[in-house]
């Protein structure tokens, strides 16, 4: 959520995150903590905005769409979604052609049960992933790029902005790790 102050009428709330998530139920009686900060400065092209551009580029290459693309890469080279240390399985209804469109849920595909049902690994998210696992993700994401004569970045580059990576990620575990304390 962003706050601006506008000088005469008071604050101005801008929640940015999309419906229906972003109506904010007011209950009578609780109380509410608003924290104001300044926005922080944009950073350069990190990893996870390389990652995107890669899946755009080869999305086109291939002919396919974004989301396919993304789901793709992620099951193919991500980390797979686990609770209690134990492989996250869905059982559905949706065939593998409207799963592989969905940019809610990254999954890839197993059998189709006896009753009709599609089976599916449900795969992390990439901004879930830490520095070990995003490389993984980018490393095989440059590989698919190369071989459909893509260009991508210098080694160099590319240890540059894993590094940047790494540091956003301990940076936003230790603001969680803060804000949990605070609460």
């Amino acid at each position: 959520m962003r706050v601006k102050f506008i000088e005469g009428y008071g604050l101005r709330l801008k929640f940015g995150i999309k419906p229906p998530l972003s109506v904010l139920q007011i209950i009578p009686g609780e109380e509410y903590e608003l924290t104001i900060s300044k926005p922080k400065k944009g950073r350069s092209l990190s990893a996870n905005a390389y990652f995107h551009v890669l899946v755009d580029k080869l999305s086109r290459a291939l002919n396919i769409s974004f989301t396919a693309c993304k789901n793709e890469l992620i099951s193919s080279y991500g980390v797979v979604e686990k609770v209690d240390d134990v492989p996250l399985i869905y059982k559905t209804n949706p065939p593998p052609e409207y799963m592989k469109e969905r940019e809610e849920v990254h999954t890839k595909y197993i059998k189709t049960g006896e009753d009709g049902a599609h089976w599916y690994r449900v795969y992390k998210g990439s901004h879930e992933y830490d520095s070990k696992e995003f490389s993984q993700l980018l490393e095989g994401t440059i590989s698919e790029c190369k071989d459909q004569g893509i260009e991508t970045l210098t080694p160099a580059e590319l240890e540059r902005m894993l590094k940047e990576w790494e540091k956003h990620k301990e940076t936003k575990e230790h603001e969680a790790k803060e804000n949990s304390r605070k609460s």
